[in-house]
C-alpha cells in the first residue's frame, strides 16, 4: 500500500462492521494492486507494435553479360527509398544475379552495393539464397560449395543464429518488441559441389529441427517464413524444372499448425498470392496422409523484380483463384505493414518508372 493512502479501521466486533471492513479492504486492494503484472504489460505493448518491411525476389538478368536487371532493380530501390514511413528492413528472396561467379569474380558484393541508398539510410538488407547464387558461370557444372561460402561471407548482416554450418543462410530474428517472428530457410544447402537433379530444393531435417526450436521459444503474434522456392507452383518452367517434395509438405504442416501469417518465396518469375485453406490439398501428399490445412497460411510468390517474366499460358481458373500476375515487362515488390494484430500487404507493379499498388490483402491475428 502506498504511504500516501492510509486507511485505518476501528476494532469492532459486529458482523455488519466486519463485512464493511472486508469490502473496504477489497476496494483498497483494487486501488493499489490492480495494475497489470510486468509480463502482461509487455504483451500489451507487443501487440500494439507497428513495423514495415519489404519483400522482393529474383532480380537476375538473362546472360553472363547482363547478370542483373539493374535498371529495374534500381528503379524499385528508388521506390522503396521514397516510402513513408520508411521500412525497417528489406528481405530479398534469392536469385540476385544470373550466376554467382562470372569472369573470375563473385557477383554478390556488386549486387549488394546497389542497395546503398537503403542501407545507408538505416534500412537493413537481408537475403535468402537462391539457386543462381550457387552457379559457376557455366551452370552445367552445378552448385559450387565455394559460392555458398562466399555468400555467407558477403551477407554477414544476415543473422548467424542458424544451425552450425548454416550461419547467414538459415536464420531468424524478431521485431524490437517481439510481436513478430521472421525465419529464413535455405533449400539448397551444400556440403560439397553438387549437380542437382531438379531445382525445387529440399528442407533438410537439420533446418526443420532448428525452426521448430526457434518457434517454440517465441510468443510472437505474427510469424513469417522466407525461402527462395515455392511450395505450390503456378506454372512449369522448362528451363528450370522444379517441384516440391514431401519435405515441403511437412514444413507447411508445421507452419499451418503454428499459424504462420505467410510463406514468402520467389523462383517462379511471376506474382501470385493465395490463402492456403482446407480446399487446397497437400501436394505432394505424405504417407500417412497429411490432414487438410486449417489455419489459412498465405503463399506470397513475388518472383520477379527484374528476372525475365514467366509469360507462359496459365489456366484462367488458376490465374483467377491464385491471383496470378505475369504481364510482360512488369515487375513487383511487396510492402508489409504490421500494426498490432493486423498485417496489411500492398504489392506494387511497374517497370523503370513509377510503381503503383495492384494487390492488397490483410491478415488479422
Amino acid at each position: 500500500m502506498s504511504d500516501t493512502l492510509k486507511i485505518t479501521f476501528p476494532i469492532v466486533k459486529s458482523h455488519l462492521n466486519i463485512v464493511a471492513m472486508t469490502l473496504m479492504i477489497v476496494v483498497v486492494t483494487m486501488l493499489t494492486g490492480c495494475s497489470k503484472s510486468k509480463p502482461e504489460q509487455q504483451q500489451e505493448v507487443g501487440t500494439g507494435e507497428t513495423l514495415r518491411f519489404v519483400f522482393l525476389a529474383d532480380s537476375r538478368g538473362d546472360s553472363l553479360d547482363y547478370p542483373v536487371n539493374t535498371p529495374v532493380l534500381t528503379a524499385i530501390i528508388s521506390q522503396i527509398a521514397a516510402l513513408s514511413p520508411k521500412p525497417s528492413f528489406v528481405m530479398f528472396g534469392g536469385d540476385m544475379s544470373y550466376r554467382g561467379w562470372i569472369h573470375s569474380s563473385y557477383t554478390f558484393q556488386a549486387w549488394k552495393d546497389l542497395f546503398a541508398p537503403l542501407t545507408g539510410n538505416g534500412i537493413t538488407l537481408y537475403s535468402a539464397v537462391g539457386n543462381h547464387e550457387l552457379y559457376h558461370e557455366h551452370s552445367a557444372l552445378g552448385f559450387w560449395l565455394v559460392n555458398q561460402q562466399e555468400f555467407q561471407s558477403v551477407f554477414s548482416e544476415n543473422p548467424a543464429n542458424g544451425p552450425a554450418g548454416y550461419e547467414h543462410l538459415a536464420f531468424s530474428f524478431t521485431s524490437p518488441v517481439g510481436n513478430s517472428f521472421f525465419a529464413v530457410l535455405d533449400p539448397y544447402y551444400l556440403t560439397k559441389d553438387t549437380v542437382p537433379i531438379g531445382l525445387g530444393g529440399n528442407i533438410d531435417s537439420t533446418q526443420m529441427s532448428w525452426l521448430k526450436a526457434q518457434v517454440a521459444q517465441t510468443n510472437a503474434t505474427h510469424k513469417f517464413l522466407f525461402i527462395h522456392t515455392p511450395y505450390y507452383y503456378i506454372s512449369d518452367d522448362p528451363n528450370e524444372p522444379s517441384a516440391a517434395n514431401e519435405s515441403y509438405t511437412k514444413l507447411w504442416a508445421f507452419l499451418d499448425a503454428n499459424k504462420f501469417d505467410f510463406y514468402a518465396c520467389g523462383h517462379s518469375h511471376l506474382y501470385a498470392r493465395k490463402t492456403i485453406d482446407s480446399g487446397v490439398p497437400p501436394n505432394p501428399q505424405t504417407t500417412p496422409p497429411t490432414p487438410s490445412w486449417q489455419n489459412n497460411v498465405v503463399q506470397l510468390l513475388n518472383g520477379t523484380c527484374g528476372a525475365v517474366i514467366s509469360t507462359g499460358t496459365i489456366d484462367p481458373n488458376i490465374k483467377t483463384s491464385w491471383n496470378v500476375h505475369n504481364d510482360a515487362n512488369t515487375y513487383y515488390f511487396s510492402v508489409v505493414d504490421i500494426s498490432g494484430s493486423i498485417v496489411t500487404v500492398n504489392s506494387y507493379s511497374g517497370n523503370t518508372g513509377v510503381y503503383s499498388v495492384f494487390d492488397t490483402f490483410t491478415i488479422n491475428k
